[in-house]
């Protein structure tokens, strides 16, 4: 008969007390540079340094793939130049391209995302011009980012300006 209790009260009771209870669950609130990073087609990938020659470093992803970085942009991003076993965080882009490195944990200075009409991209001289609310804007491109898409003049476009001021990604608006 004791068996008997206890088996209802562990079919019925506990279930009940569980259901009465209301769970606590929270998220953490996501950063803004990686929302828009997101929105522009990035993925962000975490690895670790594994090599280092001829001014190129190679990140393992936990999921086996490397990528290749070059030590120049590190330096002229003022993010230092990487050692092997330091973790990083990556920003790729939707052609497996290296858009952004910081060391893992480190602070970084968010990234603009800048909207406008594109008045003229010059891939020989580095540079773009966007057309804003707040009038025309020259802007430099990274070198390791010329291959934009075939975008034409005219077209509404976002860009992503990093911390020192070059765009190192451009995507058409979606209409």
């Amino acid at each position: 008969m004791l068996r008997k209790i206890l088996s209802l009260f562990s079919l019925f009771v506990i279930p009940a007390a569980v259901l009465m209870f209301p769970l606590d669950a929270q998220s953490d609130l996501a950063d803004p540079e990686d929302i828009a990073h997101m929105k522009s087609g990035h993925k962000k990938v975490e690895g670790v340094v594994i090599d280092m020659k001829s001014g190129l470093y190679t990140v393992k992803t936990p999921a086996g793939a490397t990528l290749t970085l070059t030590e120049a942009a590190a330096v002229r991003h003022g993010h230092g130049v990487p050692k092997v076993g330091d973790e990083m965080t990556l920003w790729v882009n939707e052609g497996n391209m290296v858009m952004d490195a910081h060391m893992k944990g480190q602070s970084d200075k968010a990234h603009r995302f800048i909207s406008g009409t594109l008045a003229s991209i010059d891939n020989a001289k580095s540079q773009m011009t966007l057309s804003t609310s707040g009038g025309e804007k020259n802007f430099k491109l990274k070198p390791e980012s010329r291959m934009f898409k075939n975008i034409a003049a005219g077209a509404q476009v976002t860009i992503e300006v990093n911390e020192t001021g070059e765009v190192i990604d451009l995507h058409e608006d979606k209409q």
